[in-house]
């Protein structure tokens, strides 16, 4: 009888130890699994963002820069397909990838497919955090490519005002510092800004020099160029001395030159359709500034 409960032991024992040996290689092998997922998912939402600063116009460069993203983050173009619309006004990536299990294959079980997809969509920017430039432009219906002026000499200004906004402070020191590396603080449509009355002339040299700093042309300038400037339109800028001014939307510009007309500071660009950092209302019509959203 002792031998006989003995052995039912032994068997009980061993069926344990083959279920806890089991459940131990699900639990590591569906670990690697959960692991894999978030990374394919990781390297995809990387290479989206990234090649969508290309977007709308350029869609070849953002498949471009997509596929490039994804092959450094170790996915090969044969587990993905990447979708971009008609308008680049969304694009998608979606990925597939066999997972080999390690423990599990006692059981027959080699690999399981893990699947993800990455999804962005476009829309006109209702508020910038951070690298607004401080000129306002009183609100437009302008085309991409025609060349605008981003701050008007003295002469033609309402009472002293040239376009240059006071942002986070006044000054002279708060304005340079704003234009040559961007306001820091957040700014959105229906916000009021002060003006900063003046011709910012004795400013102009160490603005200039910047920007002769950056060898790029409207023809060929690269995502992130620090030619491009985000400006806040203004409803109007005809408002006497010191006043508070309508931010009514967002424009995009490239910086062509800065320079002096009969003495007094002038700015020209060309306006653009270019995507920024910011919140996005995919209802509004884009007035060429654009930002883009991971969406579901």
């Amino acid at each position: 009888m002792l031998k006989k409960t003995s052995g039912n032991i032994t068997i009980l024992v061993s069926f344990v130890l083959v279920l806890i040996l089991v459940s131990l290689a699900f639990v590591t092998d569906f670990g690697v699994i959960y692991a894999e997922k978030a990374k394919l998912i990781k390297a995809m939402d990387a290479a989206i963002l990234a090649g969508g600063q290309a977007l709308p116009e350029n869609i070849s460069e953002a498949r471009s820069v997509m596929e490039t993203y994804l092959i450094d983050n170790g996915v090969g173009l044969d587990q993905v397909t990447i979708w971009i619309a008609d308008d680049g006004m969304s694009a998608s990536i979606t990925g597939t990838k066999d997972v080999e299990h390690v423990f599990a294959k006692v059981i027959g079980m080699t690999t399981t497919e893990v699947n993800g997809i990455s999804k962005i969509q476009l829309g006109a920017l209702v508020s910038v955090q951070g690298g607004i430039r401080p000129f306002g432009v009183e609100a437009f219906d302008f085309s991409y490519g025609d060349q605008v002026v981003l701050k008007s000499g003295a002469g033609d200004g309402y009472s002293g005002n040239y376009g240059a906004l006071a942002l986070g402070g006044t000054g002279g020191s708060v304005l340079l510092d704003n234009a040559l590396y961007g306001y820091t603080g957040e700014i959105a449509i229906g916000d009021w800004v002060s003006t900063e009355p003046g011709n910012i002339v004795s400013l102009l040299k160490y603005m200039k020099d910047y920007i002769n700093t950056i060898p790029e042309t409207f023809d060929n300038y690269s995502m992130g160029s620090d030619r491009i400037w985000t400006l806040p339109l203004i409803r109007s800028l005809e408002v006497e001395g010191r006043d508070e001014v309508e931010v009514v939307g967002f424009g995009q510009f490239f910086v062509e030159d800065i320079g002096k007309v009969s003495g007094k500071a002038t700015f020209t660009g060309r306006f653009i359709q270019y995507v920024s950092p910011g919140d996005i209302d995919f209802d509004r019509v884009s007035t060429g500034a654009l930002g883009m959203k991971l969406v579901e």
